[in-house]
């Protein structure tokens, strides 16, 4: 008896010293999320802000005194055409306001009466509409009893002649509505001429489209245009716009103040900050994207790189305008093929990335290269297949 406890001890001493040495130290494995790396081609897409960029020709006041604008912010313009005219004082000013308002009152006026009238008439012919399908069904009764129908097809015709009369009415009414306002439309045009031939304008220098908002960039953007951006890797496109002024009507402007300015809509640039998705260098000539819900295309035109960022200089192929503003863009760059981890994976010391890799019976800070990919995955470089990873 005493050698069977003797055995059963020994082999349970024996259990103990084998768990503690060879299972309980590789227990930790088992308890921690581990992702293994997959071989594929991601699609490479990196991020990118930009802004329009137009050859913009400024205006100046030519004199100081009150604006009135003539043409209405992004109408489309010729060279020499007028945009505004400037009042001498405010007192001139009203009284062009108050003529212009008395014109808008009387037409407005006459206006609101015929649409009344022509209401009316439109009322009245529905009554005659209704009682024409009562006649109707009298006239029916009556031929099915067989009975005299001479009293009824009369008040019948008598009612059609009436719905004749009320539609050449309205037509008429109509009419005399829309000359009212072709007559309105004229004499503020006559007006407005009256008022140009006897101040001082503001002509357009280009063809385009006009803008009464100016931020004081204008010339900086343009030489972005002229001279490109050899060079010029520290240029941030916040230094290249700024929030506008707005030049409204009544607004007092002095002489030499630049007020309004025609853009050049029929040739667009983009300066764009390309946040990069790798190592790998992108071979990029042209891309599209969607903006607004059309496809843009772009050639890319110059690039200069800082490290992981990149400024692209492009120009717009596309007919559509896409119109001065900034862009929010991810754009599509061809592919990378090679080892796929999630981007989340990714820690990073410094200006380097690294990943837990699992062992054995050890845990390895492993750094690697990003050599493209995409916002939620990435080909990353020094990572073989069949390693385990160390999830969050």
């Amino acid at each position: 008896m005493r050698r069977v406890y003797r055995v059963i001890i020994t082999r349970v001493f024996i259990g103990i010293i084998t768990y503690l040495c060879f299972v309980q130290p590789n227990l930790w494995k088992y308890t921690l999320e581990t992702l293994a790396p997959s071989y594929a081609t991601l699609e490479r897409i990196v991020s990118a802000q930009g802004i329009v960029l137009c050859r913009e020709e400024t205006v100046d006041a030519p004199v100081s005194g009150v604006l009135l604008k003539v043409k209405e912010d992004s109408s489309k313009v010729s060279k020499g055409e007028v945009l505004a005219v400037i009042f001498p004082t405010v007192e001139d000013y009203n009284n062009y306001l108050k003529e212009i308002n008395a014109i808008v009152e009387r037409y407005d006026s006459a206006v609101k009466e015929k649409n009344a009238l022509i209401e009316s008439k439109k009322g009245e012919m529905k009554k005659v509409y209704e009682e024409l399908v009562r006649e109707g069904n009298i006239l029916n009764s009556l031929v099915t009893d067989k009975q005299d129908i001479t009293d009824v097809v009369d008040k019948i015709k008598n009612l059609n002649s009436r719905i004749v009369l009320l539609k050449n009415e309205i037509e008429t009414l109509t009419a005399e509505l829309e000359g009212l306002k072709r007559e309105k439309e004229q004499k503020i045009a006559e007006l407005k001429q009256k008022i140009i031939s006897s101040n001082v304008t503001v002509v357009s220098r280009a063809s385009g489209l006009v803008f009464f908002e100016i931020d004081g960039r204008e010339y900086t953007r343009n030489n972005i245009i002229e001279k490109g951006i050899e060079g010029n890797t520290d240029l941030s496109l916040n230094s290249l716009m700024k929030q506008p002024k707005v030049i409204s009507n009544g607004d007092f402007v002095k002489r030499g103040e630049t007020i309004a300015k025609t853009v050049d809509n029929l040739e667009q640039f983009v300066l764009f900050d390309v946040t990069l998705d790798g190592k790998l260098p992108i071979i990029l000539d042209r891309f599209s994207v969607n903006i607004d819900g059309k496809v843009v295309e772009f050639q890319l035109m110059r690039r200069e790189n800082n490290h992981f960022k990149e400024l692209w200089f492009c120009k717009v192929k596309s007919l559509y305008y896409v119109g001065l503003k900034s862009l929010n863009l991810n754009i599509k760059v061809g592919t990378v093929e090679g080892v796929v981890i999630p981007r989340s994976l990714l820690k990073k010391e410094g200006e380097k990335y690294f990943v837990y890799v699992l062992g054995d019976d050890s845990m390895e800070k492993r750094f690697v290269e990003i050599l493209g990919g995409n916002e939620k995955e990435v080909v990353v470089s020094n990572i073989s297949r069949g390693e385990l990873l160390l999830m969050d």
